[in-house]
């Protein structure tokens, strides 16, 4: 890890801060001071942490290996070890393991939907009464904090830097060609990305087969649709005909429509993003993380807009993510200064306006970056519909692991809808 560092020493905070802002607007210009929490002299003795975090490519990577070493310079008494090489959802199978082993991280990055799973299985250390003692508390999002909780009758379990809306990239340029507007509706979604395939130039929608966030971006579809996943008395509706008929219409632009990409079954993130950047495909639902890249690519033929909707509501899923302690730390006040102070000033720019996600903290949020990215201004105008699946309820992580190779599954049409969802729905039960 030592010589990793030395190789970023090139970099000071500065540059690193510049060089970001180079992918959407200066990041500091004009904006408000923030503080940059410091360790506490109450950590008198040489500690040494790990920290564990993923990737999505390398300057996530990088925001990572930064963050640590302005800790590790900011005081000389906590040395942290960082680990940025894994895929998001390989960090999850990597901590259970470790934590198995006894060689849980100190600290590590974590999602909302791990949260209560990572809480029942013993891995989580509950951050509450520190959270609680600290002066920044209020400066963050209320209704965000609430959420952390995963429970009501829960403490607070991590520290959140963002809370990432997902909703549809589309290509401005091509709707107005094929005649179309913006799909309201997912029946309308649809009918537009059949309009704007010309194969095998271009396809409607960049679809994904793989791993479980292939479908977690149908999460809010189906939500639209009066699917509940499970309800607070354990009832599950992931089989009800309201859900299949969505997913019939989904797989149905792969299978029959040929208005997703014809590789879509082993496509990824990567894969997506490469689509969407060189013009493969017009239709795309991600974060607002995507859109420095999508923006240099294709300037203002890319645009954003809120989820289409079945029924009279419409979600935009949002998911809070953040550092979290866990059980394994024996330095639990060390690691809570390395946790504040990657979640506030410089470290927390590079996390947020780094990754172009909006920060949940309200002074921060005051940064002209996130207020001139039409991108993250569009997420928070409709922060009214952010929402988030039942990741509390005690089956979902089961759901969540097991469910992806089955998706592939349906799109290969090796096994049909109404299979996947009743696969799906064993899962959320606890049958499978």
């Amino acid at each position: 890890m030592g010589k990793t560092l030395d190789r970023q020493k090139d970099w000071s905070r500065r540059r690193t801060l510049q060089a970001l802002g180079a992918t959407g607007g200066t990041l500091l210009a004009g904006a408000p001071a923030l503080a940059q929490t410091v360790a506490a002299p109450a950590v008198r003795k040489k500690v040494k942490l790990t920290y564990w975090n993923w990737a999505d490519n390398p300057v996530h990577q990088k925001i990572s290996l930064d963050s640590v070493d302005m800790f590790n310079k900011s005081q000389n008494l906590i040395e942290v070890e960082v680990d940025a090489t894994m895929a998001v959802m390989e960090s999850r199978k990597k901590l259970v393991v470790a934590h198995a082993a006894g060689a849980a991280p100190d600290v590590i990055m974590t999602v909302q939907y791990w949260v209560q799973d990572y809480f029942d299985n013993g891995i989580l250390h509950p951050i509450e009464d520190y959270f609680k003692k600290w002066d920044a508390a209020p400066d963050f999002f209320p209704n965000v904090i609430e959420q952390t909780r995963s429970k009501k009758d829960q403490p607070i379990m991590f520290v959140p830097q963002t809370s990432i809306p997902y909703f549809l990239f589309y290509r401005a340029d091509w709707l107005k060609e094929a005649g179309v507007q913006v799909p309201d509706t997912f029946d309308d979604f649809v009918k537009v990305a059949k309009a704007i395939t010309k194969a095998p130039d271009r396809y409607g929608i960049a679809m994904r087969g793989q791993t479980y966030s292939a479908i977690q971006v149908i999460l809010p579809i189906w939500a639209s649709a009066g699917v509940k996943f499970a309800d607070e008395k354990g009832t599950v509706d992931f089989d009800s005909p309201a859900a299949i008929d969505v997913t019939e219409k989904w797989v149905g632009m792969f299978t029959k429509d040929k208005s997703a990409q014809p590789s879509a079954v082993n496509d990824g993130y990567r894969e997506q993003y490469a689509l969407m950047e060189k013009s493969k495909c017009g239709l795309w639902f991600y974060g607002p993380h995507a859109s420095p890249a999508l923006i240099t690519a294709l300037g203002d033929a890319i645009q954003g807009a809120p989820n289409p909707r079945v029924g009279p509501n419409r979600y935009m899923l949002a998911n809070p993510e953040g550092p979290m302690m866990t059980t394994g730390t024996k330095e639990k006040e060390a690691a809570w200064e390395f946790i504040k102070f990657i979640t506030s000033g410089e470290a927390l720019l590079l996390y947020t306006a780094g990754r172009a996600v909006p920060p949940v903290r309200k002074s921060a949020s005051l940064n002209p970056f996130f207020q001139n990215n039409r991108f993250i201004k569009m997420g928070l105008d409709n922060v009214s519909t952010w929402w988030m699946p039942p990741y509390e309820f005690n089956n979902w992580a089961n759901f969540q692991d097991k469910i992806p190779p089955f998706w592939q599954e349906v799109l290969r049409e090796k096994i049909t809808v109404k299979d996947f969802h009743a696969q799906g729905a064993k899962f959320l039960r606890g049958q499978a």
